[in-house]
């Protein structure tokens, strides 16, 4: 297995040294959170404008762990960000508890900004497996901690209860107000989506608005892709780029609820997001832009509909996540690395080499 992994690896590099392609200046990977081929297939009938038309660059990850076949989040998510499988539950850790380095973190020490947006607290699984390194996803006050001291530059989803003591509405036991520590920072901190959205502030973003995750896309004012925009907006500013992960993560919410209304809704609001991301990498012509999943959930499958992509039915295989391989869309520089099937550690080595071509991985 490890001299398969490295002959991949040194095949993946020869492909980016190659030739003439450009490096992309700006990284944007979204993760729909549990969202496989016929979640896909579901709003490509049912939008005539659907994001996912406008890809030039199409593959498929395989989304095991160390450990299992079918995987979660955090051992998903690791994969993603740091270019390692490990096992289940483990947040960019190896299997031995030694913290495995993420693209993130080597964008930020090559100068770039970086920023997360996510529906999901933001020391969820997935949004922490680019900050933040635990043995355990369930400890969200820890991975909380642990982005006091990251300097990301935009901050943006729910979680205050790990931020905020229990005097101040908050659940941490330890006493630390985790937001005036931030502030301390240099961070703007924004409870409401209606003042970030509006704010014209040169300062760091920290948006926590709720307490846990977001309401559901249906039930409140703001959409992803408003949040993202404003990320951008922010980010883009940075002379030397940056990398950007924005998550729909409720879609893996819905779809282990077999959810379809709410399903259908949550994916909207994802591609919305895609959407705006496209727009702006079409302006900026320097910017990548990467659509994947961490896993499928659900056993999601389109089985009855009309052909114009009114009155879908899905049905599901059951409540958990699946084995099934998930789609990857790639567009901008570099997206041609990402055609075909990899395993879902490829797809962020492929990520490392862009922002670094001299970068190695430890074996």
């Amino acid at each position: 297995m490890i001299i398969l992994r490295t002959a991949v690896y040194f095949f993946l590099t020869a492909i980016l040294l190659a030739g003439e392609n450009p490096r992309p200046k700006n990284i944007i990977i979204l993760i729909g959170d549990g969202m496989g081929v016929d979640a896909v297939t579901a709003t490509v009938l049912t939008h005539s404008n659907s994001p996912y038309k406008r890809f030039r660059s199409i593959g498929f990850s395989l989304t095991s762990s160390a450990n299992n076949l079918i995987t979660e989040s955090a051992a998903g998510a690791t994969a993603l960000a740091t270019g390692y499988k490990t096992k289940s539950y483990m947040v960019s850790v190896d299997s031995l508890s030694q913290p495995l380095y993420t693209f993130f973190e080597l964008a930020m020490d090559k100068s770039k900004a970086a920023g997360i947006v996510v529906t999901s607290s933001v020391s969820h699984a997935t949004p922490g497996a680019f900050y933040a390194h635990v043995n355990d996803r369930k400890n969200e006050y820890e991975i909380a901690l642990q982005l006091v001291s990251k300097n990301l530059d935009v901050v943006i989803g729910g979680g205050r209860e790990y931020f905020l003591p229990e005097n101040l509405g908050g659940s941490r036991k330890d006493n630390r107000d985790l937001i005036s520590e931030m502030k301390n920072h240099g961070y703007k901190y924004f409870e409401f989506a209606d003042e970030l959205l509006s704010s014209n502030s040169d300062e760091k973003i920290l948006a926590l608005l709720s307490f846990n995750g977001f309401p559901s896309a249906d039930e409140r004012i703001f959409s992803l892709a408003e949040l993202t925009q404003k990320a951008i907006d922010k980010l883009s500013t940075d002379d030397d780029g940056f990398v950007l992960m924005i998550e729909g993560s409720q879609i893996d919410w819905f779809a282990h609820d077999n959810n379809t209304e709410k399903l259908l809704t949550e994916l909207e609001d994802f591609n919305s997001a895609i959407n705006t991301c496209l727009d702006f990498a079409e302006s900026s012509g320097n910017t990548l832009v990467i659509v994947t999943a961490d896993h499928e959930t659900g056993g999601v499958a389109v089985t009855s509909g009309n052909k114009d992509g009114s009155n879908l039915v899905l049905c599901y295989t059951g409540r958990g996540h699946t084995a099934a391989m998930v789609p990857v869309f790639a567009f901008g520089p570099g997206e041609e690395n990402f055609k075909g099937i990899m395993e879902n550690f490829n797809l962020s080595r492929i990520i490392f080499q862009l922002i670094d071509p001299a970068y190695t991985f430890p074996e």
